[in-house]
């Protein structure tokens, strides 16, 4: 009785939504941006899954984890659940000084190694790196998923160095390891992975042998850090396969080797294809730094022109974005730079330098100063602040504008193609769209996000969003619902925000159903210049291909059949995406009596696009793609005098149709009360449905029968009555 009163409930309510209209006047949405998201528009790396979000360990952990305090603090803000939700970890083998050197002015970046060197002979002291250590175990007890940990270095210990010294060569732009030392220490970042996996029950994914290796940063004597300089080519390359045969003497072959970690993305690209093939063969990932360098698709197109994965694996900054923006400018230069790596790399995980870059003590710490507290109403390094005079972690709005990501785009979710200022993210196995989206500007930016592409979305919008000053701001504040009108929402970003957006209930149909449609399927008018650029190139297959349309312009495919639509998709023509923009796709049973199904609202993204909501379950033989007549209108971004009818491709998915109608479950030959009770009782555990029943329950084509197909179906039942 409860389990009949709670779907009663459920199916009251949703039959009570779809009654309302819930978008803003008709003058609000013309006035909104609109961003189109299509679940079949994914990142190209690693089919689109996102790995996660992370930090190096270096130098923060090496500085507060003395404190068991701070460290815990820490852990959970960082990667507990309460906090950041990071799920990647990046420790820092060191490679330690020579003992009688005192150059490095930092309180955090002197890094301890592992070995003792004493006139030749070489011995592991297990008890060094203690504090960082302990940061990362904690992290590891505080990360709700398995914490993945990627160890890296960034110098040989200093016996091994050319310069004797950690922190660079004498001449900053040559090798600083030692011709007879590749080995060694490729011999001892293998000794440390196995010390961490077998002794400490660290599962440390990948290593890296790198640092910025390409660059003449790492000088001798620097008051700053250890760093090497690798040549790119044979030094890297070697470095790389002696690290496989040493993991391999350990018996940690199950470790991930990565490279190369250059500061810039377009030195990435120089270093990779500079490797050796059996180099090339030994990386699973690249890792880059974005501080510098524009080639981001390049580098993504070399990742996957080598079957690789792509990490973005370290960038900070001072910078500040937003107008007269304030505690904000650096929380909204952060969620830029986000975007801008995960959108045009397309890289599956997104790592920060450092989480904690600056500390408050009085005292120093080993004789060294404290950088004390930034101003942070400008730019800065870091996401908080380590107070250790008080015992406490200070946050920042850079923190809570990295939160308004990480904490809902998880591991796991498929980053999807956005505008510029949104980025969003698909989590298939809980049905739930996340959208991160971002005003910059001094007023306020209404978007109207359509989500048609999509099966079927939730009835509300739960919005989370970041603004305003540590004292006076908003720090994940959850505002009120946005409702849907189950093809969209429209919201309001105010002056310089971060806001997130997540949708449950968010369904994409399974196109494996496509129909199969030849070059005399389709008719069409005339391309320019009488051109071979004709209407048939729009079902060649290749999206490189296009129908080059001049004014008035159509394209109409004869399915042959009648079908139930599933989606119909279109491509714009690549450099020409504006010339969509107010075309329409109608469809029709007779090629007489057309419906108009969708217009195109602005310019489409490259590759293809979907239209799904408004048309799955229509019985339709014919589609036709116009454009309208004339020219655009004054201000569009489509500046040509009149519209073409431009287009790449058009795809369609559907099923035949049988001889009884979509939503008729139970095949009497109608739609009706009856199959709704049937679905109902189905829903209800009350009956049971084969294989072929469930196909025709399941009608936003999910894989999935439950209240949304139950909603879809009444829909129906009442356009029929």
């Amino acid at each position: 009785m409860k389990r009949s009163r709670l779907f009663s409930g459920i199916l009251a309510a949703v039959m009570s939504l779809s009654l309302t209209a819930v978008y803003p006047s008709g003058v609000h949405l013309q006035a909104a941006a609109v961003v189109s998201i299509s679940p079949y528009s994914k990142s190209l790396i690693n089919d689109g899954v996102f790995e996660g979000w992370g930090t190096s360990l270096c130098w923060w952990a090496n500085r507060i984890g003395y404190s068991d305090s701070l460290s815990s603090q820490a852990a959970e803000m960082f990667f507990g659940d309460s906090g950041l939700r990071m799920n990647i970890a990046r420790y820092n083998i060191g490679g330690g000084d020579d003992p009688s050197h005192d150059h490095i002015t930092r309180t955090d970046s002197a890094m301890p190694g592992y070995t003792k060197y004493n006139n030749g002979n070489v011995t592991y002291d297990w008890s060094a790196d203690a504090s960082q250590r302990n940061v990362l175990l904690k992290s590891i007890g505080a990360c709700k998923n398995d914490l993945i940990v990627e160890m890296f270095s960034n110098s040989p210990p200093y016996y091994m160095t050319k310069s004797g010294c950690t922190s660079g060569g004498t001449d900053p732009g040559k090798n600083n390891l030692r011709d007879d030392c590749y080995d060694d220490f490729a011999d001892y970042l293998a000794k440390v992975c196995e010390h961490y996996q077998n002794t400490w029950g660290v599962k440390v994914q990948s290593v890296e042998a790198f640092n910025e290796p390409y660059t003449n940063f790492w000088s001798a004597y620097s008051a700053k850090q250890e760093g090497c300089h690798f040549d790119i080519g044979d030094s890297e390359s070697k470095m790389i396969t002696l690290l496989s045969d040493a993991l391999s003497k350990y018996g940690q072959s199950d470790i991930a080797i990565c490279g190369t970690d250059e500061t810039s993305i377009d030195t990435q690209i120089d270093a990779f294809n500079a490797l050796s093939q059996s180099a090339k063969n030994l990386i699973s990932r690249i890792d880059t730094h974005t501080y510098g360098g524009s080639k981001r698709t390049a580098l993504r197109d070399t990742a996957l022109a080598n079957n690789k994965n792509l990490w973005m694996s370290e960038v900070d900054g001072s910078g500040t974005a937003g107008t007269n923006a304030g505690q904000m400018g650096s929380a909204l230069w952060l969620s830029e730079r986000i975007m801008t790596d995960c959108k045009n790399l397309d890289c599956s995980a997104w790592v920060l330098w450092q989480a904690i870059d600056k500390h408050i003590c009085a005292a120093g710490y080993n004789g060294k100063k404290d950088s004390g507290m930034p101003d942070t109403s400008g730019g800065f390094w870091g996401l908080a602040v380590a107070d250790h005079d008080n015992n406490t972690i200070i946050t920042t709005k850079k923190y809570y504008a990295f939160g308004q990501f990480s904490r809902y785009i998880r591991p796991g979710s498929v980053i999807l193609r956005s505008a510029d200022g949104t980025m969003a993210a698909y989590d298939e196995k809980n049905d739930q769209l996340v959208i991160v989206a971002m005003n910059t500007s001094g007023s306020n930016k209404d978007i109207n996000f359509d989500l048609a592409q999509f099966s079927s979305i939730g009835s509300s919008v739960q919005a989370v969003r970041t603004s305003g000053s540590m004292t006076n701001g908003e720090n994940w504040k959850e505002l009120a619902p946005i409702n849907t009108d189950g093809s969209g929402f429209t919201a309001s970003l105010i002056p310089n925000s971060v806001t997130t957006y997540i949708i449950d209930d968010v369904t994409q149909a399974q196109l494996s159903n496509e129909i199969k449609i030849t070059s005399d399927q389709v008719s069409g008018s005339a391309p320019w210049q009488n051109s071979a650029n004709d209407c048939t190139k729009t079902v060649d297959g290749n999206l490189s291909s296009f129908f080059d349309g001049v004014g008035n312009g159509w394209v109409m495919i004869d399915l042959k059949n009648e079908y139930n639509l599933d989606s119909i998709a279109y491509a714009p023509r690549s450099g020409y995406e504006y010339r969509c923009v107010d075309a329409s796709i109608l469809v029709s049973s007779d090629g007489q009596n057309w419906e108009k199904v969708y217009t195109v609202p602005q310019a489409p993204t490259t590759g293809l696009n979907f239209i799904t909501q408004q048309v799955t379950g229509k019985k339709v033989r014919y589609i036709r793609y116009e454009v309208p007549d004339g020219a655009p209108p004054a201000g569009s971004e489509n500046k040509d005098s009149v519209y073409c009818c431009n287009i790449a491709e058009i795809k369609v998915y559907g099923v035949q149709a049988e001889d009884y109608p979509v939503g008729d479950i139970n095949k009497d030959g109608s739609v009706n009360a009856a199959d709704i009770m049937y679905l109902r009782d189905f829903l209800l555990g009350i009956r049971q449905f084969d294989d072929e029943t469930f196909l025709c329950a399941d009608l936003n084509n999910d894989s999935k029968v439950n209240v949304l197909d139950f909603c879809q179906l009444r829909n129906i039942f009442i356009k029929m009555m």
